[in-house]
């Protein structure tokens, strides 16, 4: 029979994510008891960053969004989140400032720029610097195109200006009309000759393919972008525009992973809150509440279940045999780089590469962004799809001679004097870094969340488990505060029947 003993604590949360430790800190600094329960894994996850070099290093581009063309003039509520529509935390961009404004001193960034056949322009790729539009060669083309097939694009069910009724699992196409991936979407909005230009290139260096593969809600994901063709058409024509600055902020003399390491600390210094680094064994759903079964530390009994883990995870400790879904995740190579100031040539924050010009796709100053602009030294981190890299530089698998490469191509790119010998450098490569929005794995993934819900009523899903792609720096930090401020009444009575797997006798 099952173990029917009252709830032991209010809220216990599974995982190591950024949405925990933001979670844990704000309830103990409201008076609030957690349990945290990580089964594996360094606090904050990909945003806690590497040790290296004597400091925390981002894993890649990592940056604050503290605007957006969604931000209300009032706050929403932090209940109206909703991680299961597509770029709903634009919402609460001002949310996240004012929290990270508690947390950590940030700077606005200099504006990221691009690569694309041999120059330096505005960044169109993420950054919306659409003034690089008239500069390109091939604008008179693009130009003509638009004006002829931006009336078509507008009454098209695919027009950027709709994807709000864009299905978020990607099964299928809006109107039936068989457009669903994100090249495709991208020649109906920005004409052939512009995603030829700039998009289909910069998807080749970031996939090592083009982007037909991938469900069009989710361009975001490989960096893609995804513009009005009305907007494109109004910057080659010379009109007034409106369309607000895209602007990045960055800690100030720190990092994002700075920030998890803080509240790590905060969290584990608490005594309100209970922190288990153990293997999850099982989890049921009893009458009242969820009981956990762990390796060591035994059995936790629970008001409320914040579950951080895969929905496959939850299934599997909830004893349903679940096979992970057909997900697609692409290989990293990451290089680590201080090199001398003296060497560097021209100042960037972030810089896309557009073309094959380079192994990378994208190459960061985190010393710019951080406004370290004293000191003899700058840190770089280049992020390489290794298949990319490889093509430019040959199969290079000693460290050494890929350092090599990495050197030649900032020196190719004329971002530093000649082929330096950095002063310190570290290579990483992961092999499944970054998931991608593919339809199968979308689908299999909401069914599946759909299952644990079913399994476990009442359970608060968030970070791996919250929605398709809702993982992001600003999703995790509202995930975080929201499952720190809701206070349920209770959970519902339920049933107990087979999905009682843990602490039973």
């Amino acid at each position: 029979m099952a173990q029917r003993n009252p709830p032991e604590v209010p809220l216990t949360l599974v995982g190591n994510s950024l949405a925990v430790l933001v979670a844990a800190t704000e309830r103990a600094q409201h008076g609030l008891p957690t349990v945290v329960v990580n089964p594996g894994g360094p606090w904050g996850g990909y945003f806690g960053g590497i040790q290296a070099d004597g400091r925390r290093w981002d894993a890649g581009m990592v940056m604050y969004e503290f605007t957006s063309f969604r931000q209300p003039a009032t706050p929403p509520a932090l209940s109206s989140y909703d991680p299961l529509r597509r770029n709903d935390i634009g919402r609460f961009c001002g949310v996240v400032r004012d929290h990270i404004d508690g947390l950590q001193a940030t700077r606005a960034i200099e504006p990221p720029q691009m690569w694309l056949q041999g120059r330096l322009l505005p960044d169109m790729l993420l950054a919306n610097g659409l003034a690089a539009l008239p500069e390109l060669s091939c604008a008179p083309a693009v130009l003509a195109e638009l004006r002829q097939h931006v009336g078509t694009a507008r009454l098209s069910p695919w027009h950027a200006s709709r994807k709000s009724a864009w299905l978020t699992d990607g099964r299928r196409s809006p109107g039936d009309n068989g457009l669903l991936d994100c090249d495709s979407v991208s020649r109906m909005n920005h004409g052939a000759v512009l995603h030829n230009a700039v998009f289909a290139p910069f998807a080749h260096q970031v996939l090592g393919r083009d982007a037909s593969h991938l469900a069009a809600l989710y361009h975001r994901i490989p960096w893609l972008p995804l513009y009005w063709p009305e907007t494109l058409l109004s910057w080659l024509e010379g009109q007034a525009q409106t369309l607000p600055a895209t602007v990045f902020s960055y800690p100030h003399h720190g990092s994002v992973a700075d920030l998890c390491a803080l509240l790590a600390a905060q969290m584990q210094a608490s005594p309100l809150v209970t922190v288990h680094q153990d293997k999850l064994l099982a989890v049921g759903r009893q009458a009242r509440a969820f009981a956990l079964q762990l390796e060591r530390d035994g059995c936790i009994h629970t008001a409320r279940l914040g579950w951080g883990q895969t929905p496959c995870q939850g299934l599997l400790a909830s004893g349903i045999a679940a096979a992970p879904p057909p997900e697609q995740r692409l290989p990293l190579l990451l290089a680590l780089i201080r090199i001398p100031r003296k060497a560097l040539r021209c100042e960037f924050s972030v810089l896309h590469i557009a073309d094959s010009a380079s192994g990378a796709y994208r190459i960061n100053n985190i010393s710019l962004c951080a406004g370290e602009t004293e000191g003899d030294s700058v840190r770089l981190v280049l992020e390489a799809n290794p298949t990319r890299f490889a093509a430019r530089h040959g199969a290079l698998i000693d460290d050494a001679a890929i350092g090599r490469a990495v050197i030649r191509d900032l020196a190719g790119l004329g971002l530093i004097e000649g082929e330096q010998t950095p002063e310190f450098i570290k290579l990483l490569r992961l092999a499944g870094a970054l998931p991608l929005p593919t339809v199968d794995g979308l689908a299999a993934q909401a069914e599946q969340r759909s299952l644990l819900q079913a399994r476990w009523p009442g359970v608060e899903l968030f970070a791996n488990s919250a929605g398709p792609f809702a993982t992001s720096l600003s999703d995790q930090i509202v995930q975080g505060l929201l499952l720190a401020r809701i206070e349920s009444s209770g959970l519902p009575s339920v049933d107990v029947d087979a999905r009682t797997t843990a602490c039973t006798h």
